[in-house]
Order: C-alpha cells, then structure tokens, then sequence
C-alpha cells in the first residue's frame, strides 16, 4: 500500500512537471534518487503487468473452453449411459415378456394335455373305473366357471399332492402329478 502511494506521488510530481525530465526533477529535489528509479522502472512494470493480465484472461479463457468441454463431456456420457440403460431394461423387459409367455404357453399345453387325456379315458367307455371317476372330478373343478376352477386348473399345471375328488365329491387315490405319458394316466396314485 505503501509503494503504491509512493508511486501515486510520483506520478503526481512527474504530472505536475511535465516539461521537466527526470534528472531536472531530482536536480530540483522534488523527487529523490529512488523515485527516480522507481519512476524509469514504471513503463516496465506496466509491461509485465499488461502481459500478467493477458495470461490471466487466456488462462480464464482456457479454463471456460476447458469447463464447456466437460459440460459437453459430461451430457454425452450421461445421455450414453441412459440409452445404454434403455437399451437393457428394453432387453430385460423384452425377455422377460417372452419368458412370460413361453410359461404360460406351456401352462396351457399342460392344460391341453389333461383335457386330451380326459376326452380319451370318456371314449373308453370305462366310465366306473377309479381312474375315469377322478379325470371326471378334475373336470367338474376344471368347467366349474368360479375362482375354484382356475385353482383347479392351476393344480393340473402346476401339479398338486392333493387328492382329486370324483364327481360325487368322494376323495378318490389319485392327484393331479402329471405323468409325461402321452394322453395317458395324467393323474397318478
């Protein structure tokens, strides 16, 4: 603060004589030998300070195209990430759906094979026998048209430990565990 007034003081006696050279003004001691130093430094300082604050503006300059570049940077690896992500939860979805109707495609092929199963014990013509009474009762919860019978039909797919009853509501021996034999005993002991 100090050399600044200093400075400032100087400049106030060189502005005040201003057809006075340097050497004329310490002759006549209105500045001393280290002003008039300080006086032939000043075009020079003022240089280096000119050049100080043009790097400093490039420098901010950089660091605003440097911050633009990252910002950029930044968005794209975002927007990058985001349509990967899409792109996956689509595939996850995608497979999923696919998953969900091969199962349910399978269920209803299950569910197919028992009715077939059904339809050729009735062709039998063995209407007493304790097989054909439990194809019949599964077949009665099966066409029952209430909540019973899709838990009905969800122990044929599934298959169930539990005995199926005959149409007269008598457990008989068999459940609904499904036997890969091809339209044949699809209920089993």
């Amino acid at each position: 603060m100090n050399s600044q007034n200093a400075t400032q003081k100087v400049d106030s006696i060189i502005a005040e004589n201003p057809n006075l050279s340097l050497d004329e003004l310490l002759t006549s001691r209105k500045i001393n030998q280290d002003q008039k130093a300080q006086a032939q430094k000043k075009p020079s300082l003022q240089a280096s300070l000119a050049q100080l604050e043009e790097q400093i503006a490039q420098y901010k300059q950089f660091d605003e195209d440097y911050q633009k570049r990252l910002t950029t940077e930044k968005q794209a690896l975002e927007t990058a990430h985001k349509d990967e992500m899409d792109k996956v939860k689509g595939a996850v979805a995608a497979e999923a759906k696919a998953e969900s109707q091969k199962e349910a495609k399978d269920n209803l092929l299950t569910l197919s094979k028992f009715l077939r199963a059904a339809a050729a014990k009735r062709q039998s013509g063995d209407e007493t026998s304790p097989e054909n009474r439990a194809f019949e009762g599964a077949l009665l919860l099966v066409y029952g048209g209430e909540a019973g019978a899709v838990v009905a039909m969800e122990q044929l797919i599934l298959g169930s430990d539990e005995k199926v009853p005959t149409v007269d509501q008598t457990p008989s021996d068999f459940t609904c565990k499904l036997e890969l034999l091809p339209y044949t005993h699809l209920c089993v002991l």
